[in-house]
């Protein structure tokens, strides 16, 4: 059997084969529901907004994260209701919240990745030509 490992169905099971090992070792059954959640709403978010319908992406993004996170802190039936609430505020509003959000990411990832070094102008050394006379030289004298 051949297996490619440059294969992205490879590199995806092996991360999945992973995880359930960490869950397992650390007993997180209880945080895979809200991840596959969370994964989700960035999935469909992801998927919608290179569609261009960015309305979709974000309210995907709100519930699919927004559900995971309820989840996760118990606070599942008033969250729902809290999200519904967002939801509708967020209705035509999508595009600026996603602006928003995109430059909020922007200035997180950009204060992650140090800045490149500022180039140094090369300092200039100011050379003087002397104007030099030919060496003068006095008398020969021959030895006998």
């Amino acid at each position: 059997m051949n297996i490619n490992f440059n294969q992205k169905k490879t590199r995806i099971a092996g991360t999945v084969l992973i995880i359930l090992g960490v869950v397992a070792i650390f007993h997180l059954w209880w945080a895979i529901l809200p991840a596959l959640l969370a994964i989700g709403g960035v999935a469909i978010y992801r998927r919608q907004r290179d569609l261009g319908r960015t309305n979709e992406a974000v309210q995907g993004a709100l519930w699919g994260v927004g559900l995971g996170l309820l989840l996760m802190i118990h606070f599942l039936f008033p969250g729902v209701l809290l999200l519904g609430g967002a939801s509708l505020l967020l209705r035509g509003r999508e595009l600026e919240a996603d602006q928003r959000v995109q430059g909020v990411l922007a200035t997180i990832i950009s204060r992650r990745t140090p800045a490149p070094a500022p180039i140094q102008p090369v300092a200039q050394t100011r050379v003087t030509v002397v104007n030099v006379e030919q060496p003068s030289t006095g008398e020969t004298v021959r030895l006998r």
